[in-house]
């Protein structure tokens, strides 16, 4: 098992740890009907210069959404084929989203998991892929400063975790 000090467990190569980050921008955003999640929050990244965010609560609606799952039963590492995808038009409500945006290669990696009301008053969640605001959204984000935070895919999990 691993600790925090950064020691890795017998049968993994990857550390644990825990680092000081600086969240020293704090904003608050409202996105509107039809924006794309994903778009509009690196969009919010650019205008205000930032290169890692943090999502630090959302509420609202959403639509059109794909979201990932794993299945019962899977072992790792994970890949695409051992997980459920959920597509739905929604509307839903949006309980609670929370998440990262940082850097991976050349690129930025939006790492989100939401939870959605049914109109039976059902809850779905998972791991967020694709979303359009209904109605309105309404985040708590924060830049993260003072640390160099990626991603990269671990040979372990087969995911893209933090690495510094």
């Amino acid at each position: 098992m691993n600790n925090i000090s950064g020691a890795a467990s017998d049968n993994q190569n990857e550390p644990s740890f825990v680092s000081e980050v600086n969240l020293n921008q704090f904003f608050v955003a409202r996105f509107t009907p039809d924006q794309d999640l994903f778009d509009s929050l690196k969009e919010l990244m650019r205008e205000k210069g930032l290169e890692r965010l943090l999502v630090m609560s959302g509420i609202g609606s959403f639509k059109n959404i794909t979201m990932r799952d794993l299945k019962l039963g899977i072992e790792k590492p994970v890949n695409l084929d051992k997980t459920n995808e959920i597509i739905k038009e929604g509307p839903f409500e949006l309980l609670s989203l929370e998440g990262s945006v940082v850097p991976m290669d050349d690129d930025l990696v939006v790492h989100l998991h939401g939870l959605l009301g049914l109109p039976d008053g059902g809850v779905i969640g998972g791991h967020l892929f694709e979303a359009q605001v209904f109605t309105t959204l309404e985040l708590f984000v924060a830049g993260i400063t003072d640390i160099d935070l990626n991603k990269r895919r671990s040979p372990i999990t087969g995911l893209t975790e933090y690495y510094i």
